[in-house]
């Protein structure tokens, strides 16, 4: 990884299909063809996928930004490589770029989704699956996989009901509609709106309010609500065992002297 503090400089055209830039205690994570508005291609599959494992492995990183280089989240699967597929290089096609899926939802560092312009088709599947979404007030998604015959796929038929619920994904799904960012917002998409230009540096600012909570909390909190809909008994009873093991942690220690102390508390994530 680029270790700097500075302000991100978007990559450019000599640059890799993914670059990685560290920004304190973030991952700062670039989609990086902007000429053909960062399709997901077989280029940025392999690359994509191993910038998302190693910034969920690095113990210094607390949170991952994914951002789409030239004004564009990205405009979904790449069409141009989807000739001669057969049944079973089809289902190898996905099971592989499922890995990317498994990564982001199991991690245990929350991946914030910064878009700028179009996120739609996988581009739509990869932001639904991060735990935020940051989001240009010009931005648009939708899910036109019917437009090709295909249906939405990247786990957004779990990801985006899990945000918008049943109809509204219907909705994006069987019709192909797109919507823009205030819609996406009132959905439940996007969790915070910001002015066109402004979503990387927006979402790094919501990295560091991550960053300033402990590790461990953040890490069970975010795969407690990966789990999905439990009932009432097993929430609780998850939330129990959990929690005994927290208050054995060096870092609950930690805070509640900070906050006896009335000071900033220094997590270390043990």
């Amino acid at each position: 990884m680029k270790d700097q503090m500075e302000a991100p400089v978007e990559p450019g055209a000599e640059d890799p299909v993914c670059v990685t830039q560290r920004i304190g205690a973030t991952a700062l994570v670039w989609i990086n063809d902007p000429k053909r508005r960062n399709p997901l291609s077989m280029a940025l599959r392999p690359a994509l996928i191993q910038a998302m494992a190693d910034a969920q492995a690095d113990p210094e990183v607390r949170a991952v930004v994914l951002a789409g280089a030239g004004g564009c989240f990205s405009a979904g699967g790449d069409i141009s490589t989807m000739k001669g597929i057969t049944a079973a290089s089809g289902r190898a096609r996905l099971q592989d770029v499922h890995r990317l899926v498994k990564i982001v939802q199991g991690g245990t560092k929350p991946v914030i989704a910064a878009v700028e312009g179009y996120a739609v088709g996988a581009g739509l599947s990869i932001a639904a699956m991060c735990d935020l979404v940051v989001a240009s007030s010009e931005a648009k998604f939708s899910l036109p996989f019917g437009k090709l015959g295909l249906m939405p796929d990247l786990g957004v038929l779990q990801t985006l009901p899990a945000r918008i619920g049943m109809g509204r994904t219907k909705l994006l799904a069987l019709t192909g509609r797109t919507i823009d960012a205030q819609t996406a917002a009132d959905w439940g998409i996007v969790e915070e709106l910001c002015a066109p230009g402004e979503a990387v540096e927006r979402a790094l600012a919501m990295a560091e309010e991550v960053a300033r909570m402990a590790p461990l909390s953040v890490a069970t909190s975010k795969q407690t609500l990966g789990r999905g809909p439990m009932g009432l008994d097993e929430m609780l009873s998850a939330e129990a065992d959990t929690q005994a093991l927290l208050f054995c942690t060096e870092d609950v220690k930690e805070g509640v002297a900070a906050f006896l102390d009335k000071r900033r508390p220094d997590f270390k994530g043990a």
